[in-house]
Formats: C-alpha cells, sequence, structure tokens
C-alpha cells in the first residue's frame, strides 16, 4: 500500500510546490533554485581542501548522489560497492589470477580515499605507511633494521589496487629487488662468490628486522658461517647452486644423528622418508628450527583440523602440537610421536587427574588418559570419546539396568555422572564428590538446613539418605529404594508384628507419608501437621466447633488420648473399652449418672449410644435427631427404671 500511496504523494508535493514556485506578487512567475551547499553548509570546508575529488570540483554533486530535495536523506546514485568503478574502471580486474586489494574486491574505496576532498596525492586519508599499518599489523615494519621503501612509500613495490603478481608486486619478485639492487659485483661479495639473482625473500625480509641484512629471525647456520658450498657446488660451477648431495643425504652430512630417526618405524612420516624439506626452510624462516610456516599451522598441512568439534584441547586449537608430540621421534618409542608416556604427558598440565586420592578412578591408575578422552577434540564437552553416561556405561554395565527405571535422579537422566562421582579419584568410596548427606546437600539446600537444624527422622538426622533412597533411580516415587511403608517397617518392625483387627486407612495401605514427613518436621512423631488439623484433613468431626460445643480433648488435638494412631484391637481405634474410656475424664458413680439420666444409670459401655465424642449442639453433647420421648426427656415413657 505503501509503494502506490508513494508516488501520488510526489505528484501531489510537486503540484503543491509548483503552484507556490508560480504564484506571488503580481501573478508573475518566479522559480526558486537551490544548490546542495545551501542545505548542506557543513561540506563548505570541502571546497577548500588542496585536492577535491573531480565531481565536486565540477559542483556535480549529483555524479554520486541522487537529488533529493525536500525528502532528505544521502542516497548514492548506485550501490556503494559499484559506485566508484562507474569512473575508475582501471582500478580492479576480472582475470583469475589478479590479486586485488581487498577493500577494492569488495568495493569498499572509502577506507583509504576521502570521496570528496582532501590534503595527500589520490586523496588518500592518511600518507604514507600510516594507511597501509591502518590494517596491517605495525610489528611488521618496525624492526631495527627498515627495508628503505617502508620509510618512504609502500607503493614502490606493491600496486595499491590489484597486481599480477603475489602480495600484490609491481614486478615478478626478483625483477622487484633488482630494479634497486642491481650492483651484481656487490651481490656476490655478500653471498659467498654466489651470483644470487632470485629467491631474495628466502633469506631476506621485505619490510624490517631485528638482523643486520634484513635477515630472517631464523638463519641456517652455514648461512651465518658464510659458507654456501657446504651445500651447494663451488661458484665456479658452470651450474653453481646444484647441491653437493640430495634429498636427506644433504642435510644428515651435518645432522647425522638423525641417521637413527630416519631408520626407527616408529618415527614421523617425513623423517622415515628423508623429506626433511616438507617441514625446514633450507635457508632462513620467520619461526624457529627453520620452519617453512609458524608451527600452528605447519602440522595441519598434512593432518586434517576437525572443524565440528564442539571441545577442542587448548594445544590443539591454537596449533601447539610439539607441546605433546616430537617432530622426528619419541625418545621414549611412545605411540604418535609423545614426549612420554601418556598419562604422565597429561598430568604435567592436568595435575587434577593423577592427584594422590585414596580411591583412584581405574583409567587413571592404569596409565589411560584416552579412554575416557579424546586428545584432539570431540563433539562432547571436556573433550570425552562420547556421551558420559555412555562412557561410564562402557565399563559399568551393571548400571545400565538400574537407569531403565521409572524414575531417575536428575543427574542421572541428564547424563551427568560427574555431577556426584569425581571422574579422576576421590577420597571417599565410589569416588564421590562428598560424603553422604553433603553431596546431597550440593544441590538440596533447604533440606540440608533442616537436617542440621530442625527436628528430623532419625535416619535423615544421621545423614543416611540411601536407607532410603536409590542415588540413580527407582521404579517408585521419590527415588524410594521399595515401597514406603517397607522402607518404615524395617526400622518400625512393632508395627508389623502385632498386627491388630482394626487398622487406620493410611497404616494399613502402607502410606505412611499421608500422616508423617519422612525427612522431619517440627511436630512431634514428624507429623506433617499439628494435632487435631492432621486428623481433620480426612476426618469430618469438627462441624459442630463453630457453632455448637466441642469435646475439649477434641478440640485440643489430644486424638491420641482416645485413639491409637495405627492399628488397635477396638474399634474406631479406641485406646480401650468405651466404659473405661470415658471414666478417664467422667468418674461418676451410678448414682451420679443417674441424675443427669432421667434417674436411670446408663451402662458405661453406652456412653457413645447418644453422645458424640467430638462435640454437639450443646453441652449435652447428644445426637442432633434425637427420639421424641428422649429429646423431651421423658424416659419414663420407654423405660421403668432401675439400670438399663
Amino acid at each position: 500500500m505503501m509503494n502506490r500511496w508513494f508516488p501520488s504523494f510526489l505528484i501531489v508535493l510537486c503540484m503543491l510546490l509548483l503552484s507556490y514556485g508560480c504564484s506571488g506578487s503580481g501573478g508573475s512567475a518566479r522559480r526558486v533554485v537551490k544548490d546542495c551547499l545551501d542545505c548542506h553548509a557543513e561540506y563548505q570546508t570541502m571546497l577548500q581542501h588542496d585536492r577535491l575529488h573531480d565531481p565536486l570540483k565540477g559542483g556535480t554533486c549529483n555524479g554520486c548522489h541522487r537529488n533529493h530535495g525536500l525528502l532528505g536523506g544521502v542516497y548514492l546514485n548506485t550501490a556503494e560497492n559499484e559506485l566508484c568503478f562507474k569512473c575508475h574502471q582501471q582500478i580492479t580486474s576480472t582475470a583469475e589470477d589478479a590479486v586485488v586489494h581487498q577493500p577494492v574486491a569488495k568495493g569498499n574505496c572509502a577506507p583509504c580515499h576521502d570521496p570528496h576532498g582532501g590534503s595527500n596525492d589520490a586523496l588518500l586519508v592518511k600518507s604514507g605507511r600510516d594507511l597501509c599499518i591502518t590494517c596491517h599489523d605495525e610489528s611488521l615494519f618496525s624492526g631495527r633494521v627498515r627495508h628503505q621503501p617502508v620509510d618512504q612509500s609502500c607503493g614502490t613495490c606493491h600496486a595499491p589496487h590489484f597486481s599480477m603478481h603475489p602480495n600484490r608486486l609491481t614486478q615478478e619478485e626478483s625483477a622487484q629487488c633488482l630494479t634497486c639492487h642491481d650492483n651484481k659485483a656487490q651481490i656476490k661479495q655478500h653471498h659467498s662468490g654466489y651470483q644470487v639473482t632470485t629467491g631474495c625473500s628466502s633469506c631476506h625480509t621485505v619490510h624490517s628486522s631485528n638482523r643486520e641484512g634484513l635477515l630472517r629471525p631464523s638463519i641456517h647456520q652455514p648461512i651465518l658461517e658464510g659458507d654456501c658450498s657446504g651445500c651447494h657446488v663451488s661458484s665456479q660451477n658452470p651450474s653453481p647452486f646444484d647441491l653437493v648431495r640430495h634429498d636427506a643425504d644433504l642435510c644428515l652430512g651435518c645432522h647425522d644423528a638423525l641417521q637413527q630417526d630416519m631408520a626407527h618405524e616408529s618415527s614421523h612420516q617425513p623423517v622415515k622418508d628423508g623429506d626433511c624439506f616438507s617441514c625446514h626452510n633450507p635457508h632462513a624462516s620467520d619461526h624457529d628450527n627453520l620452519l617453512t610456516q609458524a608451527p600452528e599451522t605447519l602440522c595441519f598441512q598434512c593432518h586434517d583440523r576437525e572443524k565440528k568439534q564442539t571441545s577442542q584441547h587448548p594445544a590443539y586449537s591454537t596449533g601447539q602440537c610439539l607441546g605433546c608430540h616430537t617432530p622426528h621421534r619419541s625418545p621414549t618409542n611412545q605411540p604418535a610421536l609423545l614426549r612420554a608416556p601418556l598419562n604422565s604427558l597429561c598430568a604435567s598440565c592436568h595435575e587434577q587427574g593423577q592427584q594422590n586420592m585414596r580411591v583412584s578412578h581405574a583409567p587413571v591408575s592404569a596409565t589411560a588418559c584416552d579412554t575416557c578422552h579424546a586428545p584432539h577434540g570431540s563433539t562432547q564437552p571436556s573433550l570425552l570419546v562420547e556421551p558420559q553416561q555412555e562412557l561410564c556405561l562402557d565399563c559399568h554395565e551393571t548400571m545400565r539396568e538400574p537407569l531403565a527405571r521409572l524414575n531417575l535422579h536428575a543427574p542421572a537422566a541428564t547424563n551427568d555422572c560427574s555431577g556426584c562421582h569425581q571422574p579422576h579419584g576421590s577420597n571417599n568410596r565410589n569416588l564421590l564428590e562428598k560424603r553422604g548427606a553433603a553431596l546431597c546437600a550440593t544441590c538440596h539446600e533447604e533440606t540440608e538446613e533442616m537436617r542440621l537444624h530442625g527436628p528430623t527422622h532419625s535416619p535423615f538426622k544421621q545423614g543416611q539418605c540411601q536407607t532410603c533412597h536409590d542415588p540413580h533411580a527407582s521404579n517408585y516415587a521419590g527415588l524410594t529404594v521399595k515401597d514406603t511403608n517397607a522402607i518404615c517397617f524395617d526400622c518400625h518392625q512393632d508395627l508389623v508384628n502385632d498386627k491388630k483387627v482394626h487398622q487406620h486407612s493410611p497404616f494399613a495401605q502402607g502410606n505412611c507419608t499421608t500422616c508423617h514427613h519422612p525427612h522431619g518436621s517440627g511436630y512431634v512423631a514428624n507429623l506433617k501437621q499439628a494435632l487435631p488439623d492432621l486428623c481433620l484433613s480426612c476426618h469430618d468431626v469438627d462441624h459442630y466447633w463453630a457453632t455448637g460445643v466441642a469435646h475439649e480433648p477434641a478440640r485440643q488435638g489430644q486424638c491420641t488420648a482416645c485413639h491409637n494412631v495405627h492399628q488397635s484391637d477396638r474399634p474406631h481405634l479406641l485406646t480401650m473399652d468405651v466404659d473405661r474410656l470415658c471414666q478417664q475424664c467422667h468418674e461418676e458413680s451410678p448414682q451420679q449418672l443417674a441424675v443427669h439420666h432421667g434417674g436411670i444409670a446408663p451402662g458405661g459401655d453406652r456412653c457413645l449410644s447418644c453422645h458424640d465424642s467430638h462435640g454437639g449442639q450443646d453441652r449435652s453433647l447428644t445426637f442432633p435427631i434425637k427420639h421424641q420421648p428422649f429429646a423431651e426427656k421423658n424416659c419414663q415413657a420407654c423405660h421403668q427404671g432401675g439400670t438399663h
């Protein structure tokens, strides 16, 4: 919708502007014309530059920018990466072997050139090498001895935009050097009588060095001694640069100690093949030991670096291969050119793997770190060779069955065996990180607080969590080792050995935790609530307490004064026969009972026939629905007297 509306808006806007421009005093038409600087006054100072971009010099801003007038914004005529090439087609090349400066390849001219004007040639934003070191490492140009063009102009040797030669040299390398260094007699004098005309950069740095003659940091000793004839035939020979020997025989002329390495079956393959120059430069290098490349990249010319690993050994990821491997042959004939036996090699950096613990993990004590860890990289954390739980189960096969149970401990469910176990060694049995409840408290902090400071169940107080819980998995809720009642009865045998006829429902069903907190609580017998609240959560016996009269022992939570909490030989789990139970508090003689019962003394076992033991509508605690004569206290209507 916006696309359809916007052109219409422009048409209306233009008509209004034209109408305004044509109207005025006397009806004569007039047009107001502004140039770019009327609005963009901040660009006035650019006109004072020594050098101006040609479009700006001619006042044709629209050579690069679209006319935008009242709409605002700076709009280029074409995409930025194409704009400069409209006029400056000569600055790049489409040839496949052309070496193009990276900003040019991206069409990003502004980092080097000011698009409007400046004080430097070619509108450069900086002069000399100051511009180049904006991107290129300044340390390459700041050695004690600097190549003269470095202090003058990088353009002496390098083409700024593109070249058909490596490193954007303006000529082939040897021709480039000989442009300035053309004194053949002097060249011959400095090269032990050899007329060197090629390969200058094999010994000399092209920018700066801390050595005289711009020599590279690492120089082959014969070159330092001026002894080229140790490797090359005489300078008087028609082919003076021919070698006196070939392949490894040349190197063994000085490095005869390597003869044994070349003959040993466990040596590095290039060493066995006598291919010294695959790793070493025979003249000079920027790297120690005359390596052809930086150590962190050299090894990966032959040994592929895995890209998809989520964890990598730092030595591997940074290319510090020689920290673990020897370049020629292992001094103790270890596999994979290792500098030392595997575990002692690992322990040189990873001390925790070799701690003198009371309990040691078998792979650690058996010198086999690679049983669990990949030496270079892995798709698993901590360089593990496979997911942690699967790795542990490779040896601990007996744990497969428990881990197939219904409920898993969180570390087991998330494959985090090391959440509880120390994988290398521990001072605790089973390689546990901590002992007993202290380990559980690592995650269950609130439980630990209660264990230490609250009234608790004895096993819990003593930190014997495994008495009731399986640390890995269980087919029962709460990771219990068996049914809740079975666990409780292991200690509370007295409740099992003396079974009664009448049992409290939770007790009969083995649901001990219905009433008791398994760890502990602030209430007697570790009850979940105080009495009578706990009982009232199931037993609706308080319906008269708010509007009627409560039996005082019931309201005060003295439930156990009348009832056994688990089981009884009597109905309603009573602690004794009814007549004796009531008389514990109501010590009245038959004559006294008769006074309150219409002259009839009821039997002691008949109290519950008329009275609610928990509460009633009035002080009599009698049931609310009464026989009419009884309600009128007319006992004589049915009873003729005497003890009933």
